[in-house]
């Protein structure tokens, strides 16, 4: 690095390049300068353990900008993490550290280096022969290479924790581990002076717990517990169940009546959680015994599903299944023709009819409820049928007239107020009705206008979620008809202030205009010599004599 260090460098180890002994540097000019006069002899290094370069920093102090480490010139560093968070993995190695001391626990923290750099997770493992482990996740993890490293790790491990900082958990592990588990381990930092103190808690899809210090915490023979959350372990899931079955565990076999009940059920919780499941998650879930299934079994196995569901008109939960593509399985298609909602033509056809049926099954099992969309119909040759809004049809006069044809009026007949062109409908079809206006042929504008009139009606009426998707639906007609050449134009509207103005202003110049006209009316005409002294000699006007 040549010259001066331009980069704002907020870490650094101190005493050694070696050094695992983090610091934050204060960022404010006094707070440093208090800092200073603390820890005269304290230097500052480009630690190893952050990826840096092992040289001595110098601290900077400003008093118009914000301080910070820099490199002394003519060195050379390739460190690309110098943020507040770069050390985080040395904080918290201090923390579990301090923490073990205190609850009395032979335990040992280590940094891994997973590709990225030294800091992308930290293993926290507790006794001496068959040890508990506690991960904490700091770099984005592909679920994948999740699974692989849960399976080793397992397999050396009395108990296994997985702990995700912000953002490095996938969704379809936060989902493998919501099966599992019930909730998801979560940790994040807060800075109190020069170090960085971790926050845990455990989160599920419908709640968190509190984020609360490391000793708040407790070590126990079944893992790592965090205050206000209890594990809910099933039965046949999770690499220690699937351990246990290739150590030659006897399976559970079970009836063909509770393998539908199981299935229903998690597709049930999916739909309450707005998850898509793949069919592994769901034999996790559900049990490992529907792993073996094939494929014609399968498809019996979710046609039963639905037959014991809720009647005629509850969605397909057959169609909340995904593959690893985020896709309906081909096997589903067979479900949808057994169940009599027709035969997809093409994938593309079953993926927007599923989608549609998963909008129906989040809408009627979610929390909180919500008004289910309408299902998608299939045409005959298994195409999307086209949705057209029922528009009642306006009444017609036909015309006899003597010695010619019979001629039908062309014209419709134009109604004598928009909202008269509108069917009565239901506030939360409306939405749907919009959409339909847009697609539907013959004279959309003036139709979708007279919708958006019955809307804004809806909007005083309409609870949330239904609110917002009716404003959102809205926003989408309004944009279309702006857009649209054929739209009847629309007069300006004017707030009431400007309305008032207007009035007052109309008012004013009225009463000007008759004060005026009062004015011209009442006044004489006025003589031009009014006021003047005559001339001498000029009339009859004798000089006035003055009293002696």
């Amino acid at each position: 690095m040549n010259g001066a260090d331009g980069r704002l460098v907020q870490t650094a180890v101190i005493g050694g390049p070696n050094s695992g002994r983090a610091i934050i540097l204060p960022t404010d000019a006094d707070e440093l300068t208090r800092w200073r006069r603390r820890h005269p002899a304290y230097t500052y290094w480009c630690g190893t353990q952050l990826g840096g370069c092992g040289n001595e920093l110098s601290d900077r102090l400003y008093r118009d900008k914000v301080c910070h480490f820099a490199h002394r010139p003519h060195t050379s560093c390739h460190r690309t993490a110098t943020g507040a968070a770069s050390a985080d993995h040395l904080f918290i190695k201090d923390d579990l550290a301090a923490w073990a001391g205190r609850n009395r626990l032979k335990g040992r923290a280590t940094a891994r280096n997973l590709g990225s750099g030294p800091g992308d997770a930290v293993d926290f493992r507790v006794g001496t022969a068959r040890q508990q482990h506690v991960r904490f996740q700091f770099s984005r993890l592909a679920h994948a290479e999740w699974q692989q490293a849960r399976r080793r790790l397992s397999t050396e491990s009395a108990t296994l924790d997985w702990v995700f900082g912000p953002g490095t958990a996938q969704p379809e592990t936060m989902e493998e581990l919501y099966d599992e588990y019930g909730y998801l381990l979560r940790f994040r930092f807060e800075t109190h002076g020069a170090v960085r103190r971790i926050r845990l808690r455990a989160e599920d899809p419908r709640r968190s717990t509190d984020w609360v210090p490391l000793d708040a915490c407790a070590m126990t023979p079944a893992g790592l517990r965090i205050p206000g959350v209890e594990p809910r372990c099933r039965s046949g899931a999770g690499p220690d169940a699937e351990a246990g079955a290739g150590r030659g565990a006897a399976p559970v076999r079970r009836s063909r009546e509770e393998r539908v009940l199981a299935l229903r059920e998690a597709l049930v919780t999916a739909a309450r959680f707005r998850t898509r499941p793949t069919w592994e998650a769901l034999a996790r879930t559900a049990g490992s015994d529907l792993l073996d299934l094939s494929v014609p079994d399968r498809v019996g196995l979710l046609v039963a599903v639905e037959r014991t569901g809720g009647g005629e008109g509850s969605p397909l939960l057959s169609a909340l299944i995904r593959t690893g593509e985020s896709d309906p399985p081909v096997y589903v298609g067979s479900v949808v023709a057994a169940v009599g909602c027709g035969a997809p033509a093409t994938a593309a056809v079953l993926k927007r009819w599923c989608q549609r049926e998963a909008d129906r099954a989040f809408a009627v099992y979610g929390v909180p409820s919500r008004t289910a969309p309408p299902r998608l119909p299939l045409t005959v040759d298994g195409q999307l049928a086209p949705q057209h809004s029922a528009e009642p049809a306006q009444p017609q006069t036909i015309v006899h007239v003597q010695g010619g044809p019979v001629r039908q009026s062309t014209t419709r007949r134009k109604p004598e107020s928009q909202l008269a062109s509108v069917p009565l409908l239901r506030d939360t079809e409306i939405r749907h009705a919009l959409r339909s206006a847009r697609q539907r042929r013959g004279p959309r504008p003036r139709y979708a206008a007279a919708l958006m009139a019955r809307a804004e009606e809806a909007l005083t009426r309409l609870p949330e979620p239904q609110r917002t998707e009716l404003v959102a639906e809205m926003a989408i007609t309004r944009r279309w008809l702006d857009n649209r050449p054929d739209t009847p134009a629309r007069k300006p509207r004017k707030s009431r202030r400007a309305k008032g103005a207007g009035d007052a202003k109309k008012t004013a110049a009225v009463k000007k205009a008759e004060r005026g006209k009062k004015t011209r009316r009442g006044k004489k005409t006025k003589d031009p010599l009014q006021g003047a002294r005559p001339l001498p000699g000029v009339g009859n006007v004798e000089p006035k004599t003055r009293p002696k």
